[in-house]
């Protein structure tokens, strides 16, 4: 039976999708708490032509800060091998807009079994827009992001990027994660070839440590972060 209310559900979705997308937005907007495992099946979808159906189930899983959903939307991060997928000669699917719903969503959801995704995917994607989104997230994450893979990647970012807007959003998410070892890292931004603005982001992020915590390279805390990524593998 549940197969089949499943199978219901994605039939009239998808088959609204070209024909009224604003219908459909609305309807799965309409979908509560009792939905979720019908969502967490859209949000899976893999064909190009779903993705506006897997972007909004996406969106209305953090919505409802949907905790079981998390594994889905870890693998939704890394949906889409190519910026761009081109359907039928002509139409363009933008695969970043999944990655980038996905951080969005798990930042709402705020489990810290997403933490070392969130990670990996800011520093593999090849879209800034998404990098930052990752990063954003682990900000929002706060202590959950406490952990040494994030900060490790997080650290090897600021050191690589010669973008001012990825350097300040990671700053403000190093400072609301409030690690000791952010302070030297912190303290460059604020003497180097940055924006004004962007300096004074790292001075901020500065009055934010938890200097009465212990450094978490000092600890053995690894987080709680599915998987076992380094930043240098997917």
């Amino acid at each position: 039976m549940r197969n089949r209310i499943v199978s219901a559900f994605l039939l009239l979705i998808v088959g609204w999708v070209f024909a009224a997308h604003n219908v459909t937005e609305e309807y799965i907007n309409s979908l509560g708490a009792e939905s979720i495992d019908q969502l967490m099946v859209a949000a899976a979808l893999e064909d190009p032509n779903d993705v506006p159906i897997k972007i909004k189930a996406i969106l209305r899983l953090g919505e409802l800060k949907a905790k079981e959903a998390v594994p889905v939307l870890i693998d939704a991060l890394g949906y889409g091998s190519e910026t761009i997928i081109r359907v039928g000669g002509t139409r363009k699917i933008y695969t970043y807009q999944v990655r980038l719903v996905a951080a969005k969503a798990l930042a709402q959801i705020g489990d810290e079994r997403a933490v070392h995704a969130l990670a990996s995917r800011a520093y593999q994607d090849e879209d800034p827009i998404v990098k930052r989104a990752a990063v954003q997230a682990l900000g929002l994450m706060g202590n959950k992001a406490k952990d040494k893979y994030v900060l490790t990647v997080l650290y090897d970012l600021l050191d690589k990027t010669p973008d001012n807007a990825l350097v300040a959003d990671i700053c403000e998410a190093l400072g609301k994660i409030g690690d000791k070892s952010s302070f030297v890292y912190l303290l460059r931004v604020t003497q180097g070839p940055y924006l004004n603005s962007v300096k004074e982001v790292a001075q901020k992020s500065i009055t934010q440590i938890k200097w009465n915590e212990p450094n978490v390279f000092e600890t053995d805390k690894s987080g709680g972060g599915s998987g076992t990524q380094t930043p240098y593998t997917k």
